[in-house]
């Protein structure tokens, strides 16, 4: 497959002999909006977010709740969307893999021609906040051997195992179903194709060639609660690293109280074991749930700078310049207290508040896993400060005509908007990045820059990994992590609720040409 940066995958037409579909890609997509002329280069950024490196058999993941919204339950209509569980979960470090291939390939940006300054990663590095996901993760991006198995040594007891006794033919089962067993629904519905041997490939070890630019790292919410969500405690941990795999809800009437608890606003409590059956699989205490402690020490004691302080264990936000002209701000989004949305701690705000007082001399850019409009979760315990949330953030920002950038993640798709201050005296731009786990499996080069007539321009170019377009499930192809990452997008791209029209669509996912390859101009506040 090409990797140009301004090439974009598509999705062509479905067959008529199959659902299934394949993918094209349409060659020559250019950058939108006026193009400057003079182009001084500033900074340079590589975007990656929401890499959900996920450990797929791990018993404290809820797939069931996932079927809810099959486009033929009866409770679609009312649960149009979960996210609990995904065909292509089981290759997301092949997906890493793949695109620390592609950023290694940038070594200039593609607009400026100047040196690449960082790549950052805003959060939901992980899927479920358990150390084994973190480890897998953290060993792809410094290269070294990566083994993206756990719990049983020889089999997979994850829900697309093909285990006779576990079958479930509602989740997509790489290798084909057991013998006696029905084909899987994915597959008889959707045209999802059967590969033997897929499983194994995509448990089987692999050596990792490690990122070759400077990265710093931002915290998500699936990086600090279960599933995104819930805050963890002794008895979740226990769950995680336990042999009790949560199957299926015990009673239909149970479901109302389990998603009401289990939102975006906390306080979220998981469900217990008192509501869902259980299968036993094999104990792994490689699968403990990692403390903000231990986050911060994976990303300080380790001879390396990614942004985070080792002398500040509780606290997963920082700053970096970058240059003499800018400074980089790393914010800590997820409320320690659950819920998966977003909002900023007060002690986190004053410094906040403090830092952009102290850098009117520089061009600011925010960066933070959720985007401002999502900060909206302010759920603290009565003991605690409220904290701030999207209207006394913005607020604060309207103060400082120099913060010309914030890019996010979470919401798994491209988006380009300006925010303007209340007055219209100026305005920043927020660019959001889509997910390594969903359509389009793709990150973004973010470029600052001096054009003509004192502006500024902010340059955008959209980057796919290096898995082929192509997979045919040949000894070869099971044997390389950037082929298996190639079919991950494949899966991506049939979710069969995303091929329904609405709120999660593919389109919607992917952007408009305004959310991708484009020129963002603004007048520069240092001027």
């Amino acid at each position: 497959m090409s990797n140009s940066l301004f090439g974009r995958i598509v999705r062509s037409k479905a067959g008529t002999e199959s659902p299934w579909t394949d993918l094209v890609m349409e060659s020559g997509e250019t950058a939108q909006g006026a193009e400057p002329r003079e182009r001084k280069p500033i900074a340079s950024f590589i975007h990656l977010s929401d890499l959900h490196i996920c450990d797929a058999a791990s018993p404290a993941r809820l797939e069931f709740l996932d079927r809810l919204a099959d486009p033929d339950s009866p409770l679609s209509a009312l649960v149009p969307y979960v996210g609990t569980y995904r065909a292509q979960e089981f290759l997301t470090t092949q997906v890493l893999e793949a695109m620390v291939s592609s950023v290694n390939e940038i070594t200039h940006a593609p607009m400026t021609g100047a040196p690449i300054d960082a790549v950052v990663i805003t959060g939901d590095v992980v899927d479920n906040s358990q150390s084994n996901e973190l480890n897998w993760y953290k060993t792809i991006l410094d290269g070294g051997i990566v083994n993206p198995k756990s719990g049983h040594s020889e089999k997979s007891e994850a829900a697309h195992s093909s285990n006779p006794d576990r079958y479930d033919a509602h989740y997509y089962h790489p290798d084909g179903p057991p013998a006696g067993k029905e084909p899987d629904r994915p597959h008889t519905l959707h045209g999802f194709p059967h590969f033997k041997g897929l499983l194994a490939a995509s448990e089987s070890t692999f050596e990792a060639h490690g990122l070759k630019h400077q990265w710093f790292a931002v915290h998500g919410n699936h990086d600090a609660l279960l599933q995104g969500t819930a805050a963890p405690t002794a008895e979740l941990n226990e769950l995680a690293t336990g042999s009790a795999k949560l199957e299926s809800l015990k009673r239909m009437d149970d479901l109302a109280n389990l998603f009401a608890g289990f939102g975006e606003v906390g306080p979220a409590v998981y469900p217990g074991i008192d509501h869902i059956n259980t299968v036993e699989v094999e104990a792994d205490p490689r699968r403990k749930l990692t403390t903000l402690d231990e986050w911060v020490d994976v990303h300080t004691n380790c001879g390396h700078d990614h942004g985070l302080d080792a002398e500040q264990r509780q606290t997963a936000y920082w700053y970096r310049n970058i240059g003499k002209q800018v400074r980089l701000i790393g914010l800590d989004t997820v409320n320690r207290y659950g819920g998966w949305q977003g909002c900023i701690h007060r002690e986190q705000f004053e410094w906040l508040a403090e830092l952009l007082e102290n850098s009117r001399d520089k061009y600011l850019v925010l960066s933070s896993h959720h985007p401002l409009e999502n900060l909206f979760n302010g759920y603290v315990p009565e003991d605690q400060f409220a904290p701030a949330l999207e209207s006394e953030v913005r607020a604060l920002l309207e103060r400082f005509p120099n913060v010309i950038l914030w890019f996010s993640g979470h919401v798994h798709d491209h988006k380009i908007q300006s925010a303007k201050s209340s007055n219209g005296s100026h305005a920043f731009w927020e660019i959001r990045t889509g997910s390594h786990i969903d359509w389009p499996q793709q990150s973004r080069v973010i470029e600052i820059m001096k054009a003509e007539n004192q502006q500024l321009v902010i340059g955008t170019s959209i980057i796919d990994h290096a898995g082929p377009l192509t997979f045919h499930g040949s000894e070869s192809e099971l044997q390389d992590p950037i082929a298996l990452a190639g079919f991950s997008r494949l899966l991506a791209a049939n979710d069969w609720q995303r091929n329904r029209e609405g709120l999660h669509s593919f389109e919607n996912l992917e952007g408009a040409p305004s959310d991708r390859n484009i020129w963002l101009w603004a007048n520069d506040p240092l001027e």
